[in-house]
């Protein structure tokens, strides 16, 4: 498909995603100036079978009709066309700027009161147009919400899951009336958990259970837990959630009212949720923009004399240089991520052909609607599927940037850098077998610590900031009072060199790769050794755990990458594609995506749920040996011993910078939460800090 020119008018220039009945693309309508992208959506029979194409058609039609009920309206997509080609069947929409909601929604960040209201208020007015045009979304959630570029307001998306619950008709005589489809037998339970409401997942959706998926996201917002962390009343099926929420007792009534287990317990329409709402929106504070959303650079780039930075020139696809940024699975269905009611009975009289096809159309339904848009994997539970989004190259992550500091202080090599969650503080270990703290913001070192008597080869922070990791070439992990210094424990183990180590979310869980060929998943608080994993043929260089806890990635010098559930030490797969050593591994904030660097020049970009292999990129003139996402998920960092730091576009593949400061191999590299600050750290013995 790519390049091909569908109905003589949108030329494919991407390829986002395949998966059961449909296959997504970026495209350029060539029929207006500038030649601007869109998205297409692509439906496809597996088969030439009548019913088959009967069933496509109908489901192409449900959707092309949910969108031209919604018209214009400003937050939603807008329909540029429909059409059918050689029966197949094709959605084209208008391409959105933005990032999605999913990005602001950070682990253990806790949104203000005045922001789960302002965003509250703004979304439900977005379900009551749509649902007084008698649609369902069913998929309400974080990454469904596109936090537009130009206005920062937000818009809808991914109307795949859309039901029609009424009609209305002009009778004969000019007077309107309305059909209702409440009440009728169930559909397929389709929804994400966390988000899914009861009475949906059973397959008897009402208007508000919307609304009941939008309350999740709002207390998803003030905890900063996923939903599916929460608990339920056993008795009642209620969501218990108020104990760990710092919240008023007005803000709290309006969501558990939103929340409640049955539907007609809850606000019966976006309507009555506003006007409950209207109270606590007219005393908003002034709105605060949550974190991780795309900070406009400086106005002048500071450029350091012996420092070279290249920005790589591109075609514009559209009317502005824009890079495309994906967000969720849309490839292969994710049995864990949407609900699908098998019980609907098929009728007796069909022949084994046609249950047998309405079985595969039925899981085709299912993988579409998983699917719908595929680049990136899926999250746990709550973070599935997303719409394409661009942004600006001047807007993006790392856009534009320039060095602002070097930091010289160790006597050797610059193995191994980390950054605390504050945006503050910088360590850095080394060949000189020392570890040195320094703040960030001024460069002052803070403190140097000297137990280790090898190179520290690896070093990692709590997310609480109170304890420092080291992994060192001594064959020990030693593990220190960030704030003091004091080191706490060390831990023996490992018959050979530690190359890596990482730390759990929680605070709980130490897990280290060895030139022993194992990993070793410790107890961090009593430094207990849980497992001793054996899967690698030779040694590991790198480890790395998903943002839940719940899964582990290894690399080696055997060129496999493994992913192992972390709780039980379960190889779950192992992935082939590097034709050299595997140096690094790391996971994508939103833990939906794996990035792998290697000996073999190359950075490959996989989905963590499937292990599909999305994307190659390539520039390097030789070994890349660390890698680092933006905290939005939408540029990647990586470090080569060709003495430069490439900055991607992650989606797209395009490179956008070349940094050349370094006069020696780049070791490492780490980015700040705040996604405005780069540091690199290298052979050469020095640390740069690279800032917008």
């Amino acid at each position: 498909m790519l390049g091909k020119l569908v109905k003589r008018r949108y030329q494919v220039v991407q390829i986002l995603g395949a998966g059961g009945l449909c296959q997504t693309y970026l495209a350029q309508d060539t029929d207006r100036p500038g030649y601007p992208t869109c998205f297409v959506k692509h439906f496809k029979a597996a088969s030439n079978h009548p019913e088959s194409v009967q069933t496509l058609r109908r489901l192409f039609t449900r959707e092309a009709q949910a969108l031209k009920k919604l018209g214009q309206y400003d937050q939603v997509p807008k329909l540029l066309a429909d059409f059918e080609e050689d029966q197949e069947f094709y959605l084209v929409q208008e391409f959105i700027a933005g990032h999605p909601l999913s990005t602001e929604l950070l682990p253990n960040y806790r949104w203000t009161e005045s922001q789960v209201v302002q965003m509250l208020q703004e979304v439900l007015s977005i379900l009551k147009f749509v649902h007084s045009h008698g649609l369902i979304h069913r998929d309400i959630k974080p990454s469904h919400l596109i936090r537009r570029q130009q206005d920062s307001r937000l818009v809808l998306i991914d109307f795949s899951s859309v039901k029609l619950v009424w009609t209305q008709v002009v009778t004969a005589q000019g007077q309107t009336s309305s059909t209702n489809a409440i009440g009728m037998p169930a559909t397929i339970g389709i929804g994400t958990p966390g988000y899914m409401s009861a009475e949906q997942g059973r397959g008897r959706p009402r208007p508000n259970s919307d609304i009941y998926a939008l309350g999740m996201v709002g207390i998803q917002a003030l905890l900063g837990l996923n939903p599916t962390q929460l608990l339920e009343d056993a008795d009642t099926g209620e969501i218990i959630w108020q104990d760990k929420a710092l919240v008023s007792t007005a803000l709290a009534s309006v969501l558990n009212q939103m929340i409640r287990y049955h539907f007609n317990n809850r606000y019966q329409s976006a309507t009555e949720a506003l006007q409950a709402l209207q109270p606590l929106v007219a005393n908003l504070q002034p709105p605060q923009q949550p974190p991780v959303v795309h900070r406009q650079p400086s106005t002048q780039q500071k450029v350091q004399p012996s420092v070279t930075i290249t920005e790589v020139s591109q075609a514009p696809p559209s009317e502005q240089d824009t890079i495309s940024v994906f967000q969720g699975n849309r490839s292969k269905p994710q049995l864990g991520s949407h609900t699908i009611d098998a019980s609907v009975p098929t009728p007796p009289n069909k022949s084994g052909l046609l249950i047998n096809m309405a079985m595969g159309l039925a899981s085709a339904l299912a993988l579409m609607i998983g699917s719908y848009y595929y680049v990136r994997p899926t999250a746990p539970a709550s973070q599935v599927q997303q719409y394409p989004v661009s942004i600006p190259l001047k807007n993006t992550a790392l856009g534009n940037i320039s060095l602002a500091n070097t930091l010289a202080g160790h006597t050797g090599s610059v193995w191994s850098i980390a950054l605390g969650s504050n945006g503050q503080t910088l360590v850095s270990g080394s060949s000189d077998k020392t570890i040195k703290v320094w703040n960030l913001d001024t460069g002052q070192l803070l403190r140097t610590l000297s137990r280790h008597s090898d190179t520290i080869r690896s070093v990692t922070l709590s997310s609480d900031g109170q304890t420092l990791v080291s992994g060192s070439g001594d064959k020990t992990i030693k593990i220190w009072n960030l704030q003091t210094g004091k080191l706490l424990r060390t831990l023996s183990g490992h018959s050979g060199p530690v190359w890596s180590v990482a730390l759990s979310r929680d605070g709980q869980t130490l897990v280290s790769g060895s030139e022993d060929n194992t990993i070793k998943i410790w107890n961090l608080q009593t430094g207990e050794l849980r497992h001793t994993l054996f899967g690698h043929s030779g040694q590991v260089f790198s480890v790395a755990l998903s943002p839940d806890g719940q899964t582990l990635v290894t690399g080696g010098i055997d060129k496999t990458i493994k992913i192992w559930n972390l709780q039980t030490g379960e190889l779950r797969r192992t992935l082939f594609g590097h034709s050299d050593s595997v140096r690094f591994v790391t996971i994508s904030p939103d833990g939906q995506t794996l990035a792998s660097s290697s000996w073999d020049k190359t950075i490959k970009i996989w989905n963590l749920a499937t292990g599909k292999l999305l994307q190659t990129l390539e520039g390097h003139t030789n070994r890349v040996v660390g890698v680092a996402f933006s905290p939005d998920g939408q540029t990647l960092v990586s470090a080569s011993t060709d003495k430069t730091i490439k900055i991607w576009a992650l989606w797209t593949g395009k490179l956008l910078h070349n940094l050349s400061g370094h006069s020696d191999w780049v070791l490492s590299v780490a980015i700040t939460p705040s996604g405005s600050t780069l540091v690199s750290s290298s052979k050469d013995k020095s640390i740069k800090i690279w800032r917008k």
